[in-house]
C-alpha cells in the first residue's frame, strides 16, 4: 500500500488500512464469497461431546470460535451421549441423541428452533440407541439405529416416510451394531457394521445391491470394529476403526488401502473445501486434523475435561 506523507491523504490512508484490518478480521471468522480475493474462510467444526452431553462448535484448531451447547438431561435443550452429527442444506444442526433415543435438530448454536423426533422402542418412530445420522442431497435423514441394529430413513424430522431396514445377524441384510452411516451421490447408503467388523453397501433402504468390505482383523481388508465413515470426492472413503488406526481405501474395494495408527478414534469426517481429515479420539478426549491419510500436517486439539478446550468422550464430528 502506498504511504501518503501528508494532510488529509495520509489521514485517509489511514483510515483505509484501518477498514481492511476490520474486514481481514471479519473474513478470518468466514466471510465467504465466490472463491476471490484470498480471504480465509475457516470451517464450521461441530464436535458431540458425549461425555459432557452437549455439542461444540469450533472453526479452527485453536479453538477459534469455541461455542456450546446443551447439557444433561432428556428435556429441551438437553441430551443423554450425543453421537452422530449432520447438516442439512439450510445449515441446521442434527444430532443422534443416544440414550434419549431420539434426534435432535436445531437451527445454530444458540438452541433456536429446537425440535424433536423419536421415541423409545423397535416400531415405526421409535429408537434404541441411535448413533449415526447423515442428510442427503435433498434432505432426508438417514439413522443408524445402532440397538435396534437396523438403519432407518425419514424424510424430515416429522418422520415422514418412515422405512427401516436390516435385522440382527451377521448374514444379508443383517447388521450387528450399525453405527456409521453415510450416502454417495448416487444414494448408495454405506455403513458400518461394527461387531461384523465390516462395512455395508445397499442400493436402496430395499437392501438392493447388497456389499461388504471387511472381516476381523486388522490387515488390508479387515477392519476390528468400524464405528463410522466418510467419503470424499476422489471414490476413496474413510473409517474409523475404533481400536486404534483409520483407515482410507477406495470405495468398496481394498485397493489403495492405507492406514494411520491413532488411540481409539470414534468419529471421521473430511472437509468438502480443503479435503483435510478430521476425527475425534476418545482415548485422548481430543479434535485430530490431518493433511492426509499419510499423517501430514498432524494438529490436535482439546483436553480432558468440561470446561473451554476439553472434551470427555468426544463421539462425531462433521465439518461445513
Amino acid at each position: 500500500m502506498k504511504i501518503f506523507r501528508t494532510g488529509r491523504s495520509r489521514i485517509g490512508a489511514l483510515l483505509f488500512a484501518w477498514v481492511m484490518a476490520l474486514v481481514a478480521a471479519f473474513c478470518l471468522f468466514g466471510c465467504g464469497g465466490g472463491g476471490g480475493g484470498g480471504s480465509i474462510v475457516l470451517p464450521f467444526i461441530v464436535i458431540t461431546d458425549g461425555g459432557n452431553d452437549r455439542i461444540v462448535l469450533v472453526r479452527g484448531m485453536l479453538g477459534e470460535g469455541w461455542t456450546t451447547f446443551g447439557s444433561t438431561g432428556s428435556g429441551v435443550n438437553q441430551f443423554s451421549a450425543p453421537w452422530g452429527v449432520a447438516f442439512d442444506s439450510l445449515g441446521r444442526i442434527y444430532i443422534a441423541d443416544y440414550a434419549n433415543n431420539r434426534i435432535v435438530r436445531i437451527n445454530d448454536m444458540t438452541g433456536a428452533g429446537w425440535v424433536t423426533y423419536g421415541t423409545t422402542g423397535t416400531g415405526v418412530d421409535e429408537f434404541n440407541g441411535p448413533s449415526g445420522i447423515f442428510i442427503d442431497s435433498i434432505d432426508e435423514i438417514y439413522i443408524a439405529d445402532q440397538d435396534n441394529n437396523r438403519i432407518v430413513r425419514i424424510s424430515d424430522i416429522t418422520g415422514t416416510g418412515w422405512i427401516a431396514f436390516g435385522s440382527l445377524g451377521s448374514g444379508t441384510n443383517e447388521f450387528n451394531a450399525p453405527v456409521g452411516i453415510t450416502v454417495d451421490s448416487s444414494a448408495r447408503i454405506y455403513v458400518t457394521d461394527a461387531f461384523n467388523d465390516r462395512i455395508v453397501r445397499i442400493d436402496n433402504m430395499a437392501g438392493a445391491g447388497w456389499t461388504t468390505l471387511g472381516v476381523e482383523g486388522t490387515g488390508v481388508g479387515e477392519f476390528d470394529t468400524p464405528v463410522d465413515i466418510a467419503l470424499n470426492g476422489l471414490g476413496q472413503m474413510l473409517i474409523a476403526d475404533r481400536q486404534g488406526r483409520l483407515v482410507q481405501t477406495n470405495v468398496m474395494s481394498t485397493t489403495g488401502w492405507t492406514t494411520l495408527a491413532f488411540s481409539t478414534p470414534q468419529g471421521a469426517s473430511y472437509d468438502p473445501d480443503s479435503g483435510r481429515i478430521y476425527f475425534v479420539s476418545q482415548g485422548t478426549d481430543t479434535l485430530e486434523r490431518v493433511e492426509d491419510i499419510g499423517g501430514s500436517g498432524p494438529l490436535s486439539f482439546g483436553s480432558t475435561g468440561s470446561g473451554v478446550d476439553q472434551f470427555d468422550g468426544p463421539s462425531g464430528v462433521r465439518v461445513r
